[in-house]
């Protein structure tokens, strides 16, 4: 035997030992075959610990998606707004639990979203529909539509919509459609704009207040009832329109009732800018949140200054009138002058008092007796009245004096042609039954603040003008002259 054919016949392993196969005619090496085999093994074991690995990764990345998926769907369940899930035609296929506001699901499901939407805003949601269809992205401000309630009777569900489209692999599965009711806030806002509306518009004087009395804000009412603008009035406590006739017991009373019961609603006498007193009806409401804690008060007014004669106002009207002239009396004068003294310190307004007496009026008396004496007085008041402004106040002292208080009158050139001007009107003869007789006075003027800071200070002023003026003759005028204690005399004109 050869030795190729001996090699062929048993081949060497590794090592060099050879081994023969039982029943076969061929010799195979024991290593080779060994290690073959433990190859396959091995690359057996590395690909099952990839597959476990891979295996592992995917069960967690399941967990974390059934997750996601539990608290998307827990988040959608629990949201106060609308989520209806349509087809690509628009059929509703799932709902949450906040869509019974609109209707139930059994309602709701397998229906067409557009089945609920009102015709006013069918064109809407046309939009929104073939925008999401075509690829486009929602309008960021989403649509505002009316939606139609399954309840017959109810006012339609007003919503802010959006939608998404859900899509894989580039197909859409289906439409997520987002509905937030926004009912509450739209009615709220129309309540708004109509109490706006009222607010503006009343004809009653309209205010609110904080807690605390402050004025937040007040219409055009009551501007024009009170003569103050809003910005005479924001930030201020609507004491400053008191009048004094309210004792402190009244207002007492006014906060207990407003404690107590949170409103109260009577009569009252307030005051105007111009210094004038008139009877008001109010009404006073708190304003609660809903935990019943209060947050404003309303107060509503009416002037009741074309109503003057009822009871109330004819009962004080004499305590603050001139019985025989009806002009104001001293106590009302001087309760106006102290508050315009008030006023002009904080606008720094100058304005005049001007003291009238009548000349020889006590000889006119002795005369033709004192009822012709009283004709006189009531047509000099009568007078005296028609010539002034509006704002001005005419009042009698007391026998035959008159003061005319007149805010915004200052200056020597004004003053002067106001004075002629009074004068003018005063100088023409009354005639009694068959008596002319002739009227001629005395004028003495003071400014504020030239010629006194306060109330005295200008009757001071006003009468040692007003002597001078009389130890003239009479019929004529004087204005005091700033500092200087002796007034400085003018001429009439008529």
């Amino acid at each position: 035997m050869s030795t190729s054919k001996l090699d062929d016949e048993n081949p060497a392993p590794a090592g060099g030992q050879t081994v023969r196969l039982p029943g076969s005619a061929r010799s195979v090496s024991l290593h080779e075959q060994l290690y073959r085999y433990a190859d396959d093994l091995q690359l057996m074991i590395e690909r099952n610990d990839e597959l476990r690995s891979d295996n592992e990764e995917l069960r967690e990345s399941t967990d974390h998606l059934l997750e996601s998926r539990e608290e998307l769907d827990a988040v959608v369940s629990s949201s106060l707004d609308i989520h209806l899930v349509t087809d690509a035609a628009g059929v509703i296929r799932q709902s949450n639990p906040a869509s019974a506001a609109l209707a139930s699901a059994l309602e709701l499901e397998n229906s067409k979203l557009g089945d609920w939407v009102e015709t006013t805003h069918l064109a809407d949601f046309v939009a929104m529909h073939t925008n999401v269809l075509q690829g486009n992205h929602c309008r960021e401000a989403g649509y505002e539509l009316h939606l139609r309630r399954a309840e017959p009777g109810r006012p339609p569900l007003i919503v802010n919509a959006r939608v998404l489209a859900v899509r894989r692999d580039g197909n859409l599965r289906h439409l997520h459609w987002i509905l937030r009711d926004v009912t509450y806030l739209r009615e709220t806002e129309f309540e708004t704009q109509i109490a706006s509306m009222v607010f503006k518009n009343a004809s009653e004087g309209v205010m609110i207040t904080d807690v605390e009395g402050e004025i937040l804000a007040v219409n055009a009412a009551f501007s024009l009832i009170t003569g103050y603008s809003p910005a005479e009035a924001l930030g201020r406590n609507p004491h400053f329109l008191a009048s004094g006739h309210q004792s402190p017991e009244f207002y007492e009373m006014f906060w207990h009732a407003l404690g107590t019961t949170g409103s109260w609603q009577g009569l009252l006498f307030n005051r105007r800018k111009n210094g004038e007193t008139y009877p008001e009806r109010l009404a006073v409401n708190a304003v609660r949140d809903t935990s019943g804690r209060v947050l404003s008060y309303i107060a509503v007014f009416s002037d009741l200054s074309p109503q003057a004669a009822t009871a109330e106002s004819a009962r004080l009207f004499p305590a603050f009138h001139d019985p025989l002239t009806q002009v104001a009396n001293r106590k009302l004068l001087e309760d106006r002058l102290e508050r315009l003294v008030m006023l002009s310190r904080r606008s720094e307004q100058a304005f005049s008092l001007v003291l009238i007496d009548i000349d020889h009026f006590g000889k006119l008396n002795q005369e033709h007796g004192h009822a012709v004496g009283d004709q006189v007085l009531r047509e000099v008041a009568a007078r005296l009245s028609a010539t002034v402004r509006e704002s001005d106040t005419v009042a009698r002292m007391g026998a035959d004096n008159f003061v005319l208080l007149a805010p915004r009158l200052h200056g020597a050139a004004d003053i002067g042609r106001f004075c002629a001007k009074l004068m003018d009107a005063l100088h023409h003869p009354v005639t009694i039954n068959s008596l002319v007789l002739p009227v001629n006075v005395s004028v003495g003027c003071a400014s504020f603040p030239d010629h006194g800071l306060d109330a005295p200070a200008l009757f001071t002023s006003a009468s040692l003008a007003l002597r001078l003026a009389q130890s003239r003759g009479g019929n004529q005028y004087a204005s005091f002259q700033g500092s200087d204690p002796a007034p400085v005399q003018k001429d009439s004109q008529s």
